[in-house]
């Protein structure tokens, strides 16, 4: 009998990189040995090497750096197809063959999301097109770029002026995210797409081109996540309405042909339905971790109370607003070690969080460092402590559930219906209350430990009761099967009375 296969799409996370994404890729793959899976990613460099052993049911990767190559395109194939390709596009043929898709999918991302079936067939004749044609030498030609400046002119209101600077930026936007268009798509029964953002196209070509159901999983929500991170851009107003339009269209289209849509909680799903997802097609199905990893110690009382976050520092993960916590509560409870663990992720916000430490003298009670396995840290540890700007549904806080740690986080993503009261949540942003959260588990030496065992306890309970990487793997192997199940017997259509031709005239 032949096996299931299922082409999983990434971008920016599994194999090539660690973190939630990646993990829950991880699981998956491993948890349905039954299935074959391919991968899709998408990378930001070409020198991206994988950090995860593939396992016996992944039978191919194929990536595509949308940054840090030479020459635009997908490379990998002989130097005599490469030249071919070059010698057969001539100026007559993108005229011919070229333009007029092009032309269409660059109305469609101005339109910010409008037209997501017309957007759909133009990218899948770009798809097409640049399987017998050269990508760099189609999409560095006077006629490309003529399109690309209409397209810029007219997506901003008001008639604005466009400066050469901005309409270059926006040009090699495109050039870059289009090149995905030119990576062969591997043929699969699934599309399983881990975001809703550009790595997840495939899944609307493949089920133009062969019908394969197109799922698709959102774990953080890709467009209130590029919201927050426009506002640090630094490029003009005219690039970053640019860079959302391109966005919202991919999205939009994306939602359209998916099958069925994926959301970790209720958070995400208001926020899918915002952006334009079916109510319909939504199906809440949250994370899971392998709990046997992450045992409760007995914790002892100690002098010098340990706060853990494990997280990778970058600004979306708050780590700013944790550092003045920090002084507020060692202003009130002296005796704390906070220790933060993750790979720096970006360096300039780093010298900005170190700055707070030496500003604030907070240099005693502050560690920095870096794990590749939280589970140690988080037995070391009394509390938990996650004060991110924005999130889906944090592996941490699962894993630190797990350890009987008591959680204090930021009230974002899924993470008050993950605690459901079994932990505190604060408002996002807000060092004074963050402080006095943490303060609740730290300030009354007679009380204060066996609160963090009480709560700590009660989130492990309610942690093996709903998440546990058998009952999430669990979830999507009945979505498999049903999308499966549904494309082989499709729904009987009933004709209305009078539509089906008996006793036509001959």
């Amino acid at each position: 009998m032949e096996r299931t296969s299922v082409l999983m799409c990434s971008e920016g996370t599994y194999p090539y990189s660690h973190g939630g994404v990646s993990v829950w890729c991880d699981q998956l793959i491993r948890g349905l040995p039954e299935f074959d899976f391919k991968i899709f990613a998408v990378t930001n460099s070409s020198q991206a090497k994988p950090v995860f052993q593939p396992p016996s049911n992944l039978t191919e990767t194929r990536s595509v750096a949308l940054w840090g190559t030479q020459e635009i395109g997908f490379r990998e194939a002989p130097l005599a197809e490469i030249y071919q390709r070059k010698s057969r596009t001539t100026q007559s043929v993108i005229r011919k063959q070229f333009l007029e898709s092009f032309h269409e999918a660059a109305d469609c991302i101005a339109s910010g999301g409008g037209c997501p079936e017309k957007l759909a067939k133009a990218l899948l004749n770009l798809h097409l097109y640049f399987k017998h044609f050269d990508f760099a030498k189609t999409m560095t030609s006077p006629e490309a770029w003529d399109v690309c400046l209409h397209i810029c002119q007219h997506s901003f209101p008001g008639g604005k002026e466009l400066t050469v600077h901005d309409a270059t930026v926006c040009w090699r936007w495109i050039q870059r995210f289009l090149s995905i268009l030119t990576v062969p798509v591997p043929l699969a029964d699934i599309t399983h797409g881990s975001m809703s953002g550009l790595s997840s196209v495939p899944g609307v070509l493949n089920k133009l081109l062969t019908g394969a159901p197109f799922l698709l999983t959102e774990h953080g929500i890709y467009l209130r996540e590029l919201y927050i991170s426009l506002m640090r851009v630094d490029q003009s107003t005219a690039c970053r309405r640019f860079l959302l339009a391109f966005s919202k269209a991919i999205v939009a289209m994306n939602y359209h042909y998916a099958d069925l849509v994926t959301a970790l909680g209720t958070f995400n799903k208001s926020w899918q339905l915002e952006f334009g997802a079916s109510d319909s097609k939504i199906r809440i199905t949250p994370n899971g971790t392998d709990h046997e990893r992450f045992q409760a110690p007995s914790r002892a009382p100690r002098d010098r109370p340990v706060v853990v976050t494990v997280a990778r520092i970058y600004r979306l993960k708050g780590i700013d607003y944790l550092l003045r916590a920090a002084a507020i509560v060692r202003s009130r409870f002296g005796s704390v070690l906070f220790r933060i663990l993750g790979e720096v992720a970006d360096q300039e916000y780093f010298k900005e969080c170190q700055a707070i430490v030496a500003e604030n003298g907070l240099e005693n009670i502050i560690e920095f460092g870096n794990t590749k396995d939280p589970a140690p840290a988080l037995r070391d540890a009394d509390i938990f402590c996650l004060p991110s700007i924005s999130e889906g549904m944090p592996y941490v806080i699962l894993e630190a559930m797990f350890s009987g740690l008591p959680v204090v986080a930021t009230d974002v993503g899924n993470v008050r219906e993950m605690l459901n009261g079994e932990g505190i949540v604060v408002p996002p942003a807000d060092p004074s209350s963050l402080a006095n959260a943490l303060l609740s588990f730290l300030e009354d030496p007679e009380t204060a430990h066996y609160h963090r065992v009480s709560v700590g306890e009660a989130g492990q309970r309610r942690a093996l009761t709903h998440y546990t990487t058998k009952k999430a793997v669990g979830r999507f192997k009945e979505i498999y099967e049903s999308l499966l199940y549904e494309r082989a017997n499709p729904p009987m259509r009933v004709a209305p009375i009078g539509e089906v031709g008996v006793g036509a005239s001959a």
